[in-house]
């Protein structure tokens, strides 16, 4: 099997605008790689050779799928998609700052939208000599944290959903990861926790990961987890509730 990023190819990348998004737009440039990057704030995108930013509001789901149909048309040669797009609200269900309206746009950014993307370019991706797709998942997905139930709840759903898809396409030579970090130093984290990945580390190691067919990359910490998991799950619940 090719090895995804051998070759300079065509990528669309969700979150591209702050964090490990960004890092990874930077690292993908740099190595001579296209990047298509929807986001809201796309004009706050770099001008900048082989970027090519799309204003799209990844939350509006309706819409979306006509949206991704088009990208397949404009891009036949995307090879590889990286959802890496995310919104935690650290609220719990009684804080008055929990509204409907941000449950329902938190769990179409963090889940919904990575399968119409998924599902969308899968065509076109399952053919591609190089062909992979890389969710960007977490390891609240494994042990929810107090605050912020729902963003963990859509790490764990695209966590399975991820691994539903690689089984899905293991006849193919498509690649399908889940990248499972620990707590990074981004915007989202401001203020939280301690020792947290620099986003450019995070970036490497995911390249490198997804260079080398990893079906998962856990970075960090997150290492740990599943050996937590199955001899001291207390201990992971009792770390990541407050995290």
């Amino acid at each position: 099997m090719s090895r995804p990023l051998s070759n300079p190819t065509t990528i669309l990348l969700t979150g591209a605008t702050s964090g490990v998004g960004a890092a990874l737009l930077h690292q993908l440039l740099s190595q001579g790689h296209t990047v298509i990057s929807p986001a809201r704030r796309a004009a706050q995108l770099p001008a900048t050779a082989g970027l090519i930013p799309i204003t799209c509001d990844l939350t509006d789901v309706h819409a979306l799928p006509q949206q991704v149909a088009n990208w397949r048309s404009q891009y036949p040669d995307i090879s590889m998609l990286i959802n890496c797009a995310a919104v935690q609200y650290a609220f719990e269900l009684h804080d008055d700052r929990s509204t409907p309206q941000l449950l329902i746009e938190e769990a179409a950014l963090n889940l919904i939208a990575p399968a119409l993307l998924c599902q969308g370019l899968l065509p076109q991706l399952i053919n591609a000599p190089e062909g992979a797709i890389v969710n960007i998942s977490s390891g609240l997905a494994i042990f929810p944290k107090q605050q912020g139930g729902l963003y963990s709840a859509t790490k764990a759903g695209l966590s399975s959903f991820t691994t539903s898809l690689r089984w899905q396409c293991e006849e193919s030579g498509l690649l399908v990861t889940e990248v499972v970090l620990p707590m990074v130093d981004t915007p989202m984290t401001k203020g939280r926790g301690r020792a947290k990945l620099a986003p450019d580390s995070v970036a490497k190691a995911i390249l490198a990961g997804i260079s080398a067919r990893k079906k998962i990359i856990r970075l960090g910490s997150a290492r740990a987890l599943p050996a937590i998991q199955a001899f001291a799950p207390w201990l992971g619940r009792r770390i990541l509730r407050g995290a």
